[in-house]
């Protein structure tokens, strides 16, 4: 009975162990966790950097370089650029140096949205690397926030014009092709009322 007790107090050893190290070790989810959140507060313009790689930037600003990072710092600075009030983080997965994770945003323009995001470490720090795509997407909600951060950005009479085409182009594209345009899969002109007047 002894032998039987210590041979399962044995296997569930191995066994959290193996659960942990597929998990990437609690630590390692901690700090994961810890620096999205860090992220979500720390939103000023030093923070691009900071917790963000660069290829995060120029994938997100579709831009290069040193473009890409002051990009970053204009809209760190944009009192119309909502930020997000929290995050909710579940679904990690780590890796050695890359890790996944599903996060949901309190405010800021993907308000309620999942989004799944991969993560590299860089000098022992965690970084966003890739936003890879939305988990249930809900076009109808992204699509309305779009429009009013758009139209409230809007400098003129023809910026607005172009987003509200946008907006309605937008409402009438399957979510895996709104997808793919907002995650910079899709080439396409900034210019919306100039392509449909070409049309």
């Amino acid at each position: 009975m002894r032998t039987q007790r210590r041979l399962a107090l044995a296997v569930a050893v191995i066994l959290a162990a193996l659960v942990l190290a597929s998990c990437g070790g609690g630590g390692e989810r901690e700090a994961l966790e810890a620096m999205i959140r860090a992220a979500t507060a720390d939103t000023g313009p030093g923070s691009c950097l900071k917790y963000e790689t660069l290829h995060f930037l120029e994938d997100n600003y579709r831009r290069e370089g040193d473009a890409a990072v002051r990009a970053c710092e204009e809209s760190a600075l944009d009192l119309l650029d909502e930020k997000p009030r929290s995050v909710d983080v579940s679904h990690i997965d780590i890796a050695g140096d890359s890790a996944a994770a599903v996060l949901r945003f309190e405010g800021s323009l993907v308000d309620g949205q999942k989004m799944r995001y991969e993560f590299v470490k860089r000098e022992g720090k965690w970084k966003f690397d890739e936003i890879v795509a939305f988990v249930d997407l809900d076009a109808p909600h992204l699509i309305l926030e779009l429009g009013r951060k758009g139209l409230l950005g809007a400098k003129s009479p023809r910026e607005a014009e172009n987003v509200a085409c946008w907006i309605g182009r937008m409402e009438r594209m399957s979510d895996r092709t709104l997808e793919e345009l907002l995650l910079g899969e899709r080439d396409v002109s900034g210019d919306c009322t100039g392509e449909s007047n070409a049309i």
